[in-house]
């Protein structure tokens, strides 16, 4: 495709997305920079389109047409002074609640404040008189960003209308050529639809063969229904460390723990042909690229309306609770044997194998305190797993818990900082020993908080994985780089006692180098009052070496045909 035609598909799905989210009727005051949008939209048989030259008036005329419909109305205009002419009428329509979808063009970042003309900041233009404001990319024709650009027109559609209906912006940056392919007539292949339980159970969805994949920050009893929802219908259940599912003490074999090992090789999995989503995406990798490049029907369910989707693979979304969900579909749906769970449960168990197998070739390091952690602690108390390695070591790695207790860890932004001022938060709150998985880097970030451990005696204690380098990296393409530039940059080795650091702030400490010694440092933590380091050794690489080896293992099983 040309750059004419990039623009084209781009800005074609962006209007489908638009129409789907229930735009019908779009205002335009004519320009230069609109002129792309203004002819695509002219074209849509499904759109009504009115033409009013100035801007201010053009405000207001869409105002009186979304106040009488009470659907959200586009308005279209050209860069610079064009869009400040909108800005009463979004005053008056943020004041009486009513729906706009404002789209005001715009010049590329290339030409802004740098005496381009007709040129100005356009970005949050309108303040807090809109609920929802968002700068689109530059046009591009790849899937992921034609699903990017659907998705934006549904999400500023809808937004609009969802809980108090106001006014939400666009802006929209284009290059040179401005005239679109008017020829292009491909059919928009996308669909999103926002709709209710009771809906998607009448379409029998939930008689298919599905999979539920359970996001972050779940509660242990929303864990506990999300297994009972999927030993009713027969799915399998896959889950972020912080879903809770591997600690909530929920007696399921559809859990598949070992998601990324089993994922690896995603041709190769039985069919799918819907896919139940529970909040976010998990951290886990190759469950990702699963959602990304599966074929299935996916169904979002968000109560907050916030659509955490950054796959752009949704085609339905539910904005219901996981337990409203659950108990309908519960309720609703009989009880089903998927004979096709058999084979998902043998690829957890060659999972499971190759892990334990693996194990077995390499002295204790990082890897082995992982599979062991979720077993040793116990019911009541509390994990805190960092982020960077430590997540995903307890991801790919770690068992299921017989005992229950609460996750933690910060994945909002996945930062390495505050961690463990994060966990003297949560244990002066609750009081319970908390167990705090961090490694040599992360732990520094934050060593500002073994004063609040210390100061306020909090049973804190912290697991240290010391591998003295940013281990993250060892697993990313930085890896491929020289020494020179590697350590330097991305490993960083600190070089730091922690048994000095602990010493320091009074902490009692403990260096592990076994099973043994690991089971034997938590019983210890156990009968202290206060905080206390229990430190791990170990090479960056080690853990690297001892994923592959899993995964040559189950790759070498599932070639072999192992049954189980």
């Amino acid at each position: 495709m040309n750059k004419q035609q990039e623009m084209t598909s781009y800005l074609r799905y962006l209007i489908a997305g638009l129409k789907q989210g229930g735009v019908r009727q779009v205002v335009i005051s004519p320009g230069s920079r609109s002129t792309p949008l203004a002819l695509l939209v002219k074209r849509e048989v499904d759109l009504q389109y009115f033409v009013a030259v100035d801007e201010r008036s053009a405000g207001f005329l869409a105002l009186g047409l979304a106040k009488s419909s009470q659907q959200p109305v586009a308005l279209l205009c050209t860069s610079g002074t064009a869009a400040a002419n909108f800005y009463p009428a979004i005053c008056e329509a943020e004041a009486s609640n009513v729906p706009l979808v404002v789209l005001t063009s715009d010049r590329p970042p290339e030409l802004r404040n740098v005496g381009a003309p007709q040129t100005m900041s356009q970005n949050q233009l309108y303040a807090d008189h809109v609920k929802f404001f968002v700068e689109l990319a530059l046009p591009e024709s790849t899937p992921l960003m034609l699903r990017y650009s659907f998705w934006q027109g549904f999400q500023l559609a809808t937004k609009a209308m969802n809980g108090v209906k106001g006014v939400v912006h666009a802006n929209i940056p284009l290059r040179e050529p401005l005239l679109p392919d008017l020829t292009q007539n491909t059919p928009i292949d996308l669909s999103l639809t926002q709709t209710t339980t009771q809906n998607l159970i009448a379409q029998g969805w939930f008689q298919k063969k599905g999979l539920i994949v359970l996001g972050s920050e779940r509660s242990l009893a929303e864990s506990r229904l999300a297994l009972t929802l999927a030993n009713h219908i027969g799915w399998p259940i896959v889950g972020d460390p912080l879903s809770q599912l591997a600690s909530c003490d929920g007696k399921t074999q559809n859990y598949l723990k070992q998601a990324d090992v089993i994922f690896e090789e995603a041709r190769d999995l039985p069919e799918v042909e819907v896919i139940l989503r529970f909040g976010k995406v998990p951290v886990t990798k190759n469950v990702m690229f699963y959602l990304r490049d599966s074929q299935a029907v996916q169904i979002l369910v968000d109560e907050t309306q916030q659509w955490p989707d950054y796959l752009y693979r949704s085609q339905y979304l539910v904005a219901e609770s996981l337990t409203k969900v659950a108990k309908q579909i519960l309720q609703s749906t009989p009880k089903r044997d998927q004979p096709y769970l058999q084979a998902w449960q043998n690829l957890q168990k060659l999972a499971s194998q190759s892990i334990e197998e693996t194990s077995e070739q390499f002295v204790f390091h990082e890897s082995h305190l992982a599979m062991v952690l979720m077993k040793t602690l116990a019911c009541g108390e509390q994990l805190f797993v960092a982020n960077s390695n430590a997540i995903r070591l307890v991801d790919r790695l770690s068992g299921v818990s017989e005992t229950s207790f609460q996750v933690f860890g910060n994945r909002g932004v996945n930062g390495i900082d505050g961690i463990l001022s994060t966990v003297a938060g949560l244990a002066m709150q609750t009081k319970a020993r908390t167990y705090l998985l961090v490694g040599d880097l992360t732990l520094f970030h934050d060593m500002n908080g073994l004063q609040l451990l210390k100061a306020y005696q909090l049973p804190v204690t912290i697991i240290l994985l010391n591998n003295n380098a940013g281990g993250i990296f060892s697993f990313l393409s930085q890896r491929s780089l020289t020494a020179d530039d590697f350590d330097p940059l991305f490993a960083t080795p600190l070089d730091l006692d922690f048994a000095q650091v602990a010493k320091t702030y009074e902490l009692a400490y403990q260096k592990v180098e076994s099973e043994a010694d690991f089971e034997q440092a938590i019983a210890t933590s156990r009968k202290l009052t206060g905080a206390n380091m229990i430190e791990l050794t170990s090479q960056a690489q080690v853990p690297v070496d001892f994923w592959q080896a899993v995964l040559s293992n189950f790759k070498e099983k599932r070639m072999k045909g192992c049954q189980l």
